[in-house]
């Protein structure tokens, strides 16, 4: 007697294409997952290794100008301008006035570049010429559309870093501008009256009789937003720790870490 052989019936042929699509579905999803992983992970170390970078540039400074020169390069400034429509940081030489030894004693940032006369600017041709910035200013951007916030915020960061190098004992220090501080728009100070105490009338602040300064020694924690200006919990936090003096005092503390001392990431309501 022959045998009759019967084909798959269609709710079998849709059940098979059915789970198999589920399992194709789930293996794209986790592939885009994990590229969406790798590629925050990246702009992470992106902006750590941006911060090392300009340590080691300070620690290495070489001096941007031609022939001869009464001024020295101290350090960095970099400036966040806080746009929320595209995020770029300035990096800037850091020059001053070297002409006398005495000027240079050890001490405080603040101390030594206020009687320096440091600046981020210099006057090209006499006392007719105009400001131009000192040595060739530098820009970096966030990758893969991540943001750099501060904690508490989803805006983008704004301030400024002073990373700057003592002539004398070679110690590097590192100050960042107060809370509420506005940012130094070294940009619109190009060519005005004001260019020579762009950076001066931030070490100095005068307020009646008492002297301070818009830049303190503090921790700073940069948070890593890897969707822009959303308000995304999840971000990673790079720490730079108060009186950093090389790339060290640049930490990368992940988005659920809890350490020792019971501290963490501060950037999604973490412990201070």
């Amino acid at each position: 007697m022959k045998k009759i052989r019967r084909g798959f019936t269609l709710v079998e042929v849709m059940l098979f294409l059915a789970v198999t699509g589920l399992l194709f579905l789930g293996v794209t999803m986790g592939v885009q997952n994990s590229i969406y992983q790798q590629r925050y992970n990246d702009a992470v170390q992106s902006f750590a290794d941006f911060l090392r970078n300009i340590y080691a540039e300070v620690a290495n400074v070489q001096h941007p100008g031609n022939g001869r020169s009464n001024e020295a390069v101290y350090g960095k400034l970099v400036t966040f301008d806080g746009n929320d429509e595209k995020q770029v940081i300035y990096t800037y030489d850091v020059v001053g006035n070297a002409t006398s030894p005495s000027m240079l004693d050890n001490g405080e940032i603040e101390g030594l570049l206020s009687k320096v006369q440091a600046n981020v600017l210099r006057k090209e041709g006499g006392d007719e010429g105009s400001y131009q910035l000192a040595g060739i200013v530098e820009t970096y951007s966030p990758k893969w559309g991540s943001r750099i916030q501060p904690k508490g915020s989803f805006t983008n960061y704004k301030g400024a870093l002073l990373i700057v190098r003592s002539p004398k004992s070679g110690v590097i220090q590192t100050l960042a501008t107060a809370d509420g501080v506005e940012p130094l728009d070294v940009q619109s100070y190009v060519e005005s009256d004001d260019a020579a105490r762009v950076l001066l009338d931030y070490l100095v602040e005068r307020n009646g009789s008492t002297v301070s300064s818009k830049f303190a020694k503090s921790q700073v924690d940069f948070c890593i937003n890897p969707d822009g200006n959303t308000e995304n919990t999840n971000r990673t936090d790079v720490r730079l720790l108060s009186g950093a003096y090389n790339g060290s005092g640049v930490e990368i503390v992940a988005r659920d870490e809890i350490r020792e001392d019971g501290t963490g990431n501060l950037c999604n309501g973490g412990n201070p």
